[in-house]
This record gives structure tokens, sequence and C-alpha cells, in this order.
């Protein structure tokens, strides 16, 4: 009897976690279907994703997006940095499998993502659990059809050459445009 009292008083004043993480991953949509580590300039939608258990309706879920390399657009230069991209919350309630969806934004919705090593931090109440890398590659060519007079700043190194929709060769020019022949 003394010891089941004691391993009662232990099991009370011990702290225990009524919310956790299962996973986090990055993903190209939102339910988490399609994983990737690595994606493109010209990706059209990346999702950090978490995965918690909760044991309370009151728990907060958030997602610090940070920047550790930046590759520079004109030629793939990569530059170190350390510096917060955004931060956005949720507050998913109680649950035994909560998926929570955190979309990045681009600086410009038409423009590209920045490319780079980055990093998704995951904290529940305010303190990091999860700490999800990742990278945005600069492609050779795009996935989109390329027309001259089309933006391909940011999305491609300047001076790259790729087939364009009408088969023809496309360049793109130092003005930040496809020059198509």
């Amino acid at each position: 009897m003394k010891r089941a009292s004691l391993a009662a008083l232990l099991l009370l004043t011990a702290g225990c976690d009524t919310s956790g993480f299962r996973d986090a991953y990055m993903s190209l949509d939102s339910s988490g279907d399609r994983k990737r580590e690595r994606f493109f300039t010209d990706t059209e939608t990346i999702y950090c994703i978490a995965e918690i258990a909760s044991g309370v309706d009151d728990v907060t879920v958030s997602a610090r997006l940070r920047a550790q390399q930046i590759y520079d657009p004109r030629d793939g230069r990569v530059t170190n940095v350390d510096y917060d991209l955004g931060i956005s919350e949720e507050a998913p309630g109680q649950g035994e499998v909560i998926t929570i969806s955190f979309e990045l934004e681009r600086p410009d919705a038409d423009g590209p993502y920045a490319a780079g090593r980055f990093v998704c931090e995951l904290a529940i109440d305010g303190e990091v659990k999860e700490r999800v890398p990742f990278e945005v590659a600069i492609p050779d060519c795009p996935a989109a059809p390329i027309f001259s007079g089309g933006v391909c700043a940011g999305f491609v190194l300047d001076g790259a050459r790729c087939a364009g929709a009408l088969g023809d060769e496309c360049a793109c020019g130092s003005d930040g445009l496809w020059s198509c022949e």
C-alpha cells in the first residue's frame, strides 16, 4: 500500500505533456499526401505539415519559417543567412490525430519562391518541438510552358536556355524575360 501511494504521488507531481507531435514534414498539398524535402522556385504551393495529438482544447501550434541559406537567382551563389520569413499559428483543439497545414506564402503571388535552404520550426504553446529542413532549388528549366516575353527572373538562373512551348529555343535574358527564337 505504501508503494502504491508513493507511485501515485510521483505521478501527480510529475509534469506531463498533454499535446505532442506525431509527425512533421513538408508537402506539396495541404493534406500532406505529397511529402517532399526539395521544391523548386516555380512550385505551385508548399506546406509545412504538423500531425499532433492533443488532450486539451486550448493548445496553440505555431510554425516559424527560417532562412538558413539563400541562392542568388542570377548565378546560384549561396549566401548563409539566419532570419525569419514568417510565422503563423493555429488553435486546433483536442483530438487523437489532428493534421495542421501551414502554407508558405510567396513574396509576390505571381512570382517565384525564394531559392535556398530553410527550416520550418514547429512549436506547441511556444516551445519548439520539431524542426523540418527543406530546400527550394532553382530548376534548369521551368515546368510551365515558356513563351517569349514571359517572366523568367527568379524562376531560373539568368541566361538559362530551355525549350519553348512552340518548339523553339528560349533564353532568360538580363531583363528577366524569356526571349524565344
